[in-house]
């Protein structure tokens, strides 16, 4: 699907990249056959998942292959999460051996429970100090620092703009704003208004986040200054998100897939799924992502229904190739009863 000409060459937060799609960090999401077809759909850069710094050190089997990488998905910026400094340095040396990454990430966005109870995620959001003294050590490292962080909830004692100066005098050479606070979790509408004042206030400097799901979407935060835009949840309701905004930014007539396309490349999706996953963790995914990418297509509803109960890799693929003949075979009966018509 990516096209050369679709590279813009952009420098954002000390990293080049052909654009500036990124795919966002996604807990369970974002594994490394995900940021392969991100990249294959024409992303400029992608993210690992939200990686524990405290299980990277303990040698966590589980933490350390969130890290796993392919050589074709670079730029590729880690993510660690951590509740204080010290811990995070630690981590972030072990996540340094387990491959070449472009820049670090800090997560002081998640919501959930299990992250807030150890101080680490947007819990970082009410202890400023400890947040600016982790961009601080991490950049000792020589590598750029991205935190990523929510809008501050009213009545914190402290706004989203001056978190994100903070950040920034502290060392951090881009910062992710996701428009929604931690009581939100991800309920409700993202403040796509206060993301774009940020973009205002830092341009080049923000990576705006939260309801990016159409093309315009994309164009909305860029044209408010945003250094990149993070694709998360859209993504994953529509992979083609990604080339749709790139013949938008490129001034092109939008590229429609084929169902034929479509398809194609979901089968080598899923056979990377289960190539660098195993086939239980790939059938999951194939469930979660096939509605997306036959969106709007005659059958996918049906498609959907099908794919729901199995449990079985083998039973998956040929219930797939099932699905593939008969919309295939819909799609020639009308073509052949319209030229009867006509």
């Amino acid at each position: 699907m990516y096209r050369e000409s679709d590279s813009l060459n952009i420098s954002v937060g000390g990293v080049r990249a052909a654009n500036p799609l990124f795919l966002a960090p996604m807990a369970s999401v974002t594994t490394a056959a995900v940021r392969r077809l991100a990249v294959q759909l024409g992303a400029g850069l992608t993210h690992t998942e939200m990686a524990s710094a405290t299980g990277l050190v303990r040698g966590g089997r589980q933490t350390l292959r969130v890290l796993d990488q392919t050589n074709d998905t670079r730029p590729l910026v880690a993510q660690l999460f951590a509740g204080d400094a010290e811990s995070l340095v630690r981590g972030a040396e072990v996540a340094l051996t387990c491959g070449p990454f472009d820049a670090l990430g800090i997560n002081m966005a998640c919501p959930m429970p299990k992250v807030l109870k150890r101080g680490a995620g947007s819990a970082l959001l009410d202890r400023p100090d400890e947040a600016a003294s982790m961009v601080r050590e991490l950049c000792r490292f020589g590598f750029p620092v991205w935190p990523k962080v929510r809008k501050e909830p009213a009545g914190s004692g402290i706004t989203t703009e001056e978190f994100v100066q903070i950040l920034f005098e502290a060392g951090a050479s881009c910062v992710a704003v996701h428009g929604r606070t931690p009581g939100q979790r991800y309920e409700g509408q993202a403040d796509r208004k206060s993301v774009k004042e940020l973009c205002r206030a830092f341009p080049g400097r923000i990576l705006a986040s939260g309801d990016v799901f159409t093309a315009e979407d994309v164009l909305d935060y860029l044209s408010a200054g945003a250094g990149a835009v993070l694709l998360a949840r859209g993504f994953i309701a529509d992979p083609f998100i990604v080339p749709r905004s790139l013949d938008l930014l490129s001034g092109r007539p939008e590229a429609r897939p084929s169902l034929a396309s479509r398809y194609e490349i979901f089968c080598e999706f899923a056979g990377e799924l289960e190539r660098l996953h195993g086939p239980k963790m790939a059938l999951g995914m194939v469930k979660r992502f096939a509605p997306g990418f036959f969106k709007f297509q005659a059958g996918a509803g049906a498609l959907r229904r099908t794919l729901g109960p199995i449990n079985d890799w083998n039973e998956m693929q040929i219930r797939l190739d099932e699905w593939f003949g008969q919309s295939e075979r819909g799609k020639e009966h009308a073509r052949n009863a319209a030229e009867l018509d006509g």
